[in-house]
This record gives structure tokens, sequence and C-alpha cells, in this order.
């Protein structure tokens, strides 16, 4: 018995080796029942949780050796594609997985488009994050079936960066003139992306942009 467990220890990855997993969602709630399910992967070992720009850049300044990032759509004070952007830019070598509810498919796409390693429908985080937990571990990105179907089975995406942009910020609930703010344009030119928006959508109101864009239904 206690030779077989030599063997065990000898032979079983050193936890500091494997891939530190920091979560990050606005919610901490939400960091931590994700944190819960990574804390069971022995592929990994879970890091600490982040709710919002600051702190993750912080986080990720301090990782050493290999790091997997799990985000929500959305932390306290940015959306997903300014979120990643930083990620990518600061940090190219950490390897992300973008989470997202069933109503938000909008971001699943945002997330592939800004070169997200992986993706997770939250009603399957259970079944499909060890899987590509175990992939990213291997150095492999991975696209589940279900989504890259649903991708592919779509039309192409109307949709230009910048009206991407302005969608996540409109979900985030921002009025013209701070999305003008966030992104260094006018509120006219806004109010011109807008209508553009609307038109490729087929609506006519920013309620029914919003809840046609975070169903992905465009």
């Amino acid at each position: 018995m206690n030779d077989a467990q030599t063997q065990v220890d000898m032979t079983a990855e050193p936890l500091a080796d494997r891939p530190q997993v920091i979560v990050a969602d606005r919610q901490l709630i939400v960091c931590q029942g994700i944190g819960s399910l990574v804390a069971q992967i022995p592929e990994v070992r879970l890091g600490p949780f982040a709710t919002d720009k600051a702190g993750l850049k912080q986080l990720l300044s301090k990782t050493e050796g290999p790091a997997i990032l799990i985000l929500g759509v959305r932390l306290s004070d940015g959306d997903l594609t300014s979120v990643l952007d930083v990620v990518r830019k600061s940090y190219p070598q950490v390897m992300i997985v973008v989470v997202a509810e069933d109503t938000e498919f909008a971001f699943i796409r945002t997330a592939i488009k800004s070169g997200a390693n992986s993706v997770c429908m939250m009603s399957q985080i259970l079944t499909s994050l060890p899987k590509i937990l175990g992939k990213l571990v291997e150095g492999h990105s991975i696209v589940p079936t279900d989504i890259l179907r649903k991708l592919t089975s779509e039309n192409a995406d109307s949709l230009s960066r910048r009206e991407h942009e302005i969608l996540a910020l409109l979900v985030d609930g921002l009025t013209n003139f701070q999305i003008s703010a966030r992104l260094g344009l006018s509120e006219n030119t806004v109010k011109y992306y807008l209508k553009a928006i609307y038109q490729k959508l087929d609506v006519n109101s920013r309620g029914a942009a919003i809840a046609k864009y975070v169903a992905g239904n465009y």
C-alpha cells in the first residue's frame, strides 16, 4: 500500500507545474461557482478571481507559468470585447475560455472572432469545461461541435467590429454620450452607427436591438 502510494506521488505532476486557472466575471458568485468546478479538474490548479479589468490585469501581471482565463461576458467595468482586447495585447500567452448563457450567443460569436481559444455555454459547463480545459492543457484550441454547428449554419455576420462594440455597450446600459466617450467618437457618429445597426437587425428601437443581439439572432 505504501509502495503504491509512493509511486503515485512520484509520477503525479507537481501542482505548481499545472496551468493556473483565473476566473473573471462581474459577479463573484459566478466566479465561485465556476471555481468549485475547476478545483475538481486534476490537470489544472485554481487561481484567484477577478470582477473588474484592473483586478484582472493585476492578477495576470503576477502570473508565472502557463495560465488559462475563464471569462464571463462582462466584468463590472467592461464588456467582453474590451477585456479580450486588453488580454490579447498585453498577455498573449494566456489561453482564454469564454463562458456565456444560451441567451448570450452573440458574445460567443464575438469571442471566437476576437481570438478566444475556446467557448462554453453555461448550460453545458459541467460536462464541457473539463474537456475544454484538458484540451487547452495539451495546447489545443477547441470549439464544441454544437456551437460550431450553430455558427456555421447561420448567415454570415453582417455587423462590423465597431457595430459589435456599440451593441455590447448598449447591452451594458450605456447612453449614447457614454458610448461616444468610451469609444472616442462623437455623439452624432454613435447615432449614425445605431441607425445602421437598426437597419441591419430590422428593428426600430434600442430594446429590440439589444434583445436580438444578445440572442444571436442577426
